[in-house]
C-alpha cells in the first residue's frame, strides 16, 4: 500500500463524499494546485488505494423500495462452504453489499427488494441452504449517513 500523506487523505475523505470534483474543486479544499491534485488522485488510483469509482443510484429507480439487512449465520467454519455461499451471493442481483463478519453472525448483507413479497421470493431462492443456520432481517426504515 501507497504511503499516504496529509493532502492524501484530504483528497480521498473529499472523493468518497463526492467522487466527481473537479481537480480545480480539489486544490481549493485541499491547498494544492489543480494538476498536483489530479497527479495524486491518478497515482491513488494505480496504487490500487482507490479501488473504483461507481455511481450511487436511488433504488427507487428500479422499482426497489425496501432495504433489508440480513444477518446469516452459518451450520460450521468449513471453508468449502463458504466459498460456495460466497460465489451464490456475488451473482444474486438483489444484494448491494455483502460483508463477511467477526461476532455472532458471518455474514451481514444489504438487500434491496420492491417489497416485502419480493424479498420472502429472495428468501426461498437464497437462504434456504443446509449451510446456513439462520438469518434475521432488519428493515432498514430510513438511511442516516
Amino acid at each position: 500500500m501507497a504511503a499516504l500523506d496529509q493532502f492524501d487523505r484530504k483528497i480521498l475523505a473529499l472523493l468518497q463524499e463526492n467522487a466527481r470534483l473537479t481537480g480545480s474543486e480539489l486544490a481549493e479544499k485541499v491547498g494544492l494546485s489543480a494538476a498536483a491534485c489530479l497527479r495524486r488522485v491518478q497515482r491513488l488510483r494505480e496504487t490500487g488505494v482507490i479501488e473504483r469509482d461507481i455511481a450511487i443510484v436511488d433504488p427507487r429507480v428500479f422499482g426497489k423500495r425496501m432495504t433489508v439487512i440480513v444477518l446469516l449465520t452459518l451450520n460450521s467454519d468449513r471453508h468449502d462452504r463458504y466459498q460456495l455461499l460466497r460465489a451464490e451471493l456475488e451473482k444474486t442481483p438483489e444484494i448491494t453489499q455483502c460483508d463477511h463478519v467477526t461476532g455472532a453472525h458471518d455474514i451481514v448483507l444489504r438487500v434491496q427488494v420492491a417489497d416485502m413479497e419480493e424479498y420472502a421470493a429472495f428468501v426461498d431462492r437464497v437462504l434456504v441452504r443446509p449451510y446456513i443456520k439462520r438469518y434475521e432481517s432488519l428493515a432498514v426504515l430510513g438511511h442516516i449517513k
